[in-house]
């Protein structure tokens, strides 16, 4: 009887979790070809993958903006953010590192800016996917 408790214990405890808390690496997902899907990637040409890519680079650039404390101090460097676009489609940093504050509060306003958009799917189900992004600050002359 023991047995039996603890087996459907650990059965349904595995269940429960199942792939709730499940989130595939950038490198996974593009494998699979469960990428989220940027805005307007759906009538591109260009696979999902290379889509979203492009959208995120352009997005960056785009939004850009030097921070003036960081200009007036002569600061620089590579801030590296780690988010995810959860299953609902929307931007979570998780971790941000590199360079000065200053430059990590620009870095992180860059990525929250991020639209929502369609999130990856395994099968039918949402999924998470994580991202690691660089943005380098180097002091305009």
């Amino acid at each position: 009887m023991k047995k039996l408790l603890l087996i459907l214990c650990i059965l349904f405890t595995s269940i429960s979790f199942g792939q709730d808390g499940l989130v595939l690496s950038q490198q996974n997902a593009n494998e699979k070809g469960i990428s989220p899907i940027w805005p307007k990637c759906e009538r591109s040409r260009q696979t999902p993958v290379q889509c979203f890519d492009g959208k995120l680079r352009t997005h960056i650039i785009q939004n850009f903006e030097y921070p003036e404390i960081a200009l007036n101090e002569g600061l620089a460097g590579t801030v590296t953010v780690e988010f995810i676009i959860n299953k609902k489609g929307k931007v979570e940093v998780l971790d941000v590192h590199g360079a000065h504050r200053y430059l990590q509060r620009e870095a992180i306003r860059i990525i929250r800016a991020i639209p929502k958009m369609e999130p990856g799917k395994w099968g039918n189900k949402p999924i998470a996917v994580a991202y690691e992004v660089p943005i380098t600050f180097v002091k305009p002359e």
